[in-house]
């Protein structure tokens, strides 16, 4: 009989643990789901101290730049005709619902103010200013959506430890802690999601802690086979922050739980002409990002 009850309770345990972990989204989350959907057109905006270099934002991954080098980019990156009006101006004399920004692409730069690192504009260039709370400011006042694109892998982090397929070449020790690294992250995207009027995230570089490249393409669960995330436990803190925030991430899958929309890369959904769309379309709104030449920034 104790053997019963013990096992009863274990039943019961687990499946409180499965009832807490399922994502149900609040009523103004659904709304603006409901917004999002009908938006149709928004701005992408990618922009960094790559721009330097008159390269995009691969450049430190392509070129095989080290952490050190790469350093010395922000010493003299001063966009003193950076004009938050006019780009959210264009935005709307366009139709465009929203704009969504790089506030941290792969090469670890924050294009905002973060009290988490020093290694952002406003302390690390001699522009000094948060571009980031300049459009948010701006977009407020046009009425226009902000979304934070931010990207999960990072080239420069030491603790961005295993690698994974890219950001090999980068002269960081071949040692570092994953835990210090999520909690490095999201403490970034806490500080995004509490200190400024966003609408929501793009998530990117998930897929880089993929076996290997090529399984991109395959019907591979990566949350099995590739390091963990722990999305949900990031996922959760921002809708326990803020219960409407929308949460897409460019991981080339089906979404995963805490999800809002699905984002296609260079492709319609359903369509696999770049090698990025193969993933099934799930239930969520989705959206397709493009670019008008061969990269993004």
């Amino acid at each position: 009989m104790n053997k019963l009850i013990l096992l009863f309770s274990l039943v019961l345990v687990c499946q409180a643990i499965n009832s807490q972990e399922k994502y149900t989204p609040s009523k103004e989350n659904l709304e603006a789901r409901t917004w999002f959907q009908d938006a149709k057109f928004g701005m992408f905006i990618h922009w960094g101290v790559y721009s330097n270099l008159g390269d995009a934002e691969w450049v430190m991954q392509n070129q095989d730049i080290t952490v050190d080098r790469y350093e010395l980019l922000p010493t003299f990156f001063n966009p003193i005709d950076f004009n938050a009006q006019e780009i959210v101006e264009m935005a709307k004399n366009a139709g465009m619902k929203y704009i969504t920004i790089t506030t941290k692409h792969h090469d670890g730069f924050a294009m905002y103010d973060s009290k988490v690192s020093d290694y952002n504009i406003v302390k690390a260039t001699p522009y000094g200013k948060d571009i980031f709370r300049m459009l948010e400011q701006e977009c407020q006042k046009q009425g226009i959506k902000l979304f934070a694109y931010y990207s999960q892998l990072d080239w420069h982090h030491p603790d961005y430890f295993p690698r994974g397929w890219t950001g090999r070449k980068t002269g960081r020790p071949e040692a570092g802690e994953w835990s210090a690294y999520l909690d490095y992250q999201n403490a970034q995207i806490k500080e995004l999601a509490e200190n400024y009027d966003i609408t929501g995230f793009w998530f990117d570089g998930w897929w880089d802690q993929a076996p290997e490249k090529e399984d991109w393409h395959k019907t591979v669960d990566f949350r099995i086979k590739g390091i963990d995330w722990d999305l949900e436990g990031t996922y959760k803190m921002i809708h326990d922050i803020d219960s409407k925030l929308l949460i897409g991430n460019n991981h080339h899958e089906l979404p995963f739980e805490g999800e809002d929309f699905q984002m296609f890369e260079k492709d319609l959904p359903g369509k696999n002409t770049t090698g990025f769309g193969g993933a099934d379309i799930g239930q969520l709104p989705l959206e397709t990002c493009e670019t008008i030449n061969q990269s993004w920034g």
